[in-house]
């Protein structure tokens, strides 16, 4: 697509967001658009370019909305046909077309209006014949990526499928300011995020995987988290205190005298601003006639342990 396709797309999709009820504005980059409607926020990016898709399609963006930081959701409009987004909503042009009509008739008729629902948790049936029920309720999730047939092809056996929601503590940080000794200043300026399995209080990495807003179906085995919020945080944050701590050898003169001096800098808890939240994650337990196989339903990849016997799902 050429770059007056894109500059149209910009116009369209910031007129459909409007209808949606969203502020919208320009932006000059890394993104071409930003809108925020309550506590909700949505950038888009209308490019062909493959490391500008993935760029920003895998940098998690977030914004202050009422004193709360808020993770943004992103929507993506490409004419590259190979490029699949693993964090965003990749509107094609039937897509944008599809949501020009729905906001025009919107305008027209004063017709409600939105573009995104909730993410619909979608089990879909096990390999046992049921169906999924009425959801329990709305919470942070990572989404279904595999069905229970490609959970038993990864398990190498078949036999019935049950949906198990792990619960994990998943936390962004921020941290800054900075230390002076003898004139040397050592800064502490640092952000990140990462996941604690609520269960067995182990690390995991989901590779960049952004939490989403997502139902949880009435069919699923929910577990209560062992490991409290407040013992995750404060886990947490004695890790990052340790990580941040910085040693600097120090060297001074005096006449012909060179001395080395080793000076521990490590921050305060003031400097590092810490966001939790409670996050399910997706595994299908695959029952055989011998064995209880559970495989992750977002990373698709076979846990070495069960779920509810200490083990981390990778």
């Amino acid at each position: 697509m050429g770059e007056l396709i894109h500059t149209h797309a910009v116009s369209e999709i910031r007129r459909i967001l409007e209808t949606a009820g969203y502020d919208c504005e320009v932006e000059e980059g890394p993104f071409n658009l930003s809108a925020v409607r309550g506590s909700k926020c949505i950038l888009v990016m209308c490019s062909d370019d493959t490391n500008l898709l993935q760029r920003f399609d895998m940098t998690p963006y977030s914004i202050s909305l009422a004193g709360t930081k808020v993770r943004c959701d992103k929507i993506i409009f490409t004419g590259n046909s190979y490029f699949q987004p693993k964090e965003s909503d990749l509107w094609s042009k039937e897509k944008l077309m599809k949501n020009i009509g729905d906001a025009a008739a919107s305008r027209i008729w004063d017709l409600s209006f939105d573009i995104l629902e909730a993410p619909g948790f979608v089990a879909g049936p096990s390999s046992s014949g049921g169906t999924s029920q009425p959801a329990l309720g709305y919470n942070l999730i990572l989404p279904i990526r595999i069905t229970p047939q490609d959970a038993a092809r990864v398990a190498r056996q078949q036999g019935t499928t049950l949906l198990r929601m792990i619960p994990y503590w998943y936390y962004h940080y921020t941290s800054g300011g900075e230390a002076t000794y003898k004139g040397k200043s050592v800064s502490f300026d640092d952000e990140g995020s990462g996941w604690i399995n609520a269960i067995n209080d182990l690390p995991a990495d989901f590779m960049g995987a952004v939490p989403q807003d997502g139902i949880l179906p009435q069919d699923a085995d929910v577990m209560t988290p062992v490991t409290s919020m407040d013992a995750a945080k404060a886990k947490v944050m004695t890790d990052l205190m340790k990580k941040l701590t910085r040693r600097v050898r120090i060297k001074t003169t005096s006449g012909d005298a060179i001395f080395a001096e080793e000076k521990e800098f490590r921050p305060n808890e003031s400097n590092i601003d810490l966001d939790f939240s409670k996050v399910y994650v997706p595994v299908w337990q695959v029952r055989g006639k011998k064995d209880i196989v559970e495989v992750n339903a977002y990373t698709g990849q076979e846990l070495a342990l069960p779920s509810d016997e200490g083990c981390e799902i990778f």
